[in-house]
């Protein structure tokens, strides 16, 4: 293991531009692996710990169809003449092909003659971020063989196969010891514009080594979680949750919402260790079940979850029966769900597959599944650009639950602060403010419906009273009208006289 001192000596000069004069860390011996980050004081939940730049970075290349961008500045490019016209087949703006850094660039792969200058190609463009290794200081060159490096038989076959594309490729031992040891630096501890990495954490889409960053060790429940600055691309790493003085610094290299086994899996394959921590010690994983599936057994309600072995195939135990299933088997019912699900994603109806998350997917695998809640996580991203098929109160409601489902499922695993968190608050948020405004709204509705509902009935009762009024006035009237005229008094008849 390189001496942590010595690899203090290196960061604090690759930092210096930060002025940090008083870290909250320092590099200790780690009780995870090797060397880590370990808080100097306590650090508050949210606080800032540390910043840190790319030693070395540029296009991730990974994609035939995303290779016109600026090696310099990393921006998008026009889909035509996006060439260096010099000839040393790298894409780059008119603006940056007169700076510094692609000259040097350009001078580099220039010497080495590109077999096709004119045509961007995905191993020339990625490979710069390893060539431009070379053209470091001694202190900078130190500082990459300070960090991890898993030195296994594939960290050669990028510069070999890349060896293939130039007509001079340098064939000094040197040259292709300092770029095969900055490749497996990078696929230990670096960046790359990949799904591989957590879901917790700012996307980056290009290739990059940052040396601090690389010294964090990995948890599965981290205490910090990073962001980019978008102009400069300066990591700005802050606490998860509060960290007491002396305890290690940790990120997360998996998605948080992996469950054990395919977690076990990436980290031995791609990382080169296996995880311990208290998460992947539990079958359980912190009562959060991230892993769990229907026990087998049509008499038992269980959850099954996979043993603690380490092995990539391990055996599930019910943990109401304790009946016992292969790895096999139980992947016949999660490929069955999966399946299911994949097709109603799939499908161009969006309201089909909330419905059937909501009302049919608990039929075959428990909600708390990692792939119900990625389905779960895909609807809420769909629902920012859209509500599509969905009506308003369908996507309301749905905003609602499914936010609230995340980040039940996160403070089960006892995650702290994270980008995921602060978007599941934030629609959490949104959506009750929208829900409160349209409560008042309805209330409103309500109490103006009861104030003209009330106006109303007094008017009928004003209108009764005045209807009762007429009618006991016109009765009161109706006797000197209606009685029978006096009959006429006849005069007395004249006597008769003799």
């Amino acid at each position: 293991m390189i001496c942590p001192k010595r690899t203090s000596e290196l960061l604090d000069l690759h930092l210096a531009p930060f002025k940090d004069k008083d870290p909250a860390w320092e590099v200790g011996v780690s009780k995870i692996a090797g060397r880590g980050l370990m808080a100097t004081r306590g650090i508050k939940r949210g606080e800032i710990i540390l910043k840190d730049m790319p030693l070395l970075i540029g296009l991730s290349a990974l994609e035939e169809d995303s290779l016109n961008a600026c090696s310099v500045c990393l921006r998008e490019l026009p889909d035509t003449r996006f060439m260096c016209r010099v000839g040393c087949g790298l894409p780059v703006c008119n603006l940056c092909s007169k700076k510094k850094q692609h000259k040097t660039d350009c001078d580099l792969l220039k010497s080495w003659g590109p077999n096709e200058p004119e045509v961007a190609n995905s191993v020339i463009i990625r490979l710069l971020c390893v060539a431009r290794a070379l053209n470091l200081n001694k202190d900078q060159r130190d500082l990459i063989y300070c960090l991890q490096a898993n030195l296994d038989n594939n960290h050669r076959v990028e510069v070999r196969n890349a060896a293939k594309l130039f007509k001079n490729f340098p064939t000094d031992k040197k040259v292709f010891e300092i770029m095969n040891r900055t490749v497996a630096v990078l696929r230990t501890n670096g960046f790359d514009k990949t799904t591989d990495r957590t879901n917790d954490n700012q996307e980056f889409n290009y290739r990059a080594l940052y040396p601090l960053f690389a010294v964090m060790n990995h948890d599965c429940i981290p205490n910090s979680y990073y962001t980019f600055e978008e102009k400069t691309n300066v990591m700005i790493v802050r606490a998860a949750v509060d960290i007491p003085e002396g305890f290690e610094i940790t990120t997360t290299y998996t998605k948080l919402f992996t469950g054990n086994i395919a977690r076990h899996l990436f980290l031995k394959m791609k990382k080169g260790f296996t995880c311990k921590c208290s998460r992947c010690s539990d079958p359980t994983e912190k009562g959060a079940y991230i892993s769990g599936l229907y026990c087998r057994d049509m008499n038992c309600s269980g959850l099954v979850v996979p043993e603690i072995t380490g092995l990539p195939h391990p055996n599930y135990n019910c943990l109401e029966c304790k009946q016992k299933s292969t790895h096999a088997q139980m992947m016949k019912s999660q490929d069955f769900a999966s399946g299911a699900i994949n097709a109603k994603a799939n499908s161009n109806s969006l309201r089909t597959l909330v419905q059937y998350l909501n009302e049919k997917s608990d039929n075959f695998i428990p909600n708390s599944n990692y792939m119900v809640i990625d389905a779960k996580l895909s609807v809420l991203q769909r629902l920012g650009q859209g509500r599509e098929d969905c009506s308003e109160e369908l996507a309301a409601n749905t905003r609602l639950r499914y936010s609230r489902d995340v980040i039940q499922v996160m403070d089960q695993l006892g995650l702290g602060d994270s980008l995921v968190r602060t978007q599941m608050q934030e629609l959490l948020r949104r959506e009750e403010e929208r829900r409160a405004k349209r409560l008042a709204e309805e209330a409103e509705k309500q109490r103006k419906l009861a104030e003209l509902q009330a106006k109303a009935a007094e008017a009928d009762q004003l209108l009764a009273a005045l209807e009762e009024a007429a009618r006991v006035e016109q009765e009161a009237a109706a006797p000197a009208s209606t009685a029978p005229a006096p009959a006429p008094t006849s005069a007395p008849a004249a006597t008769e006289t003799a």
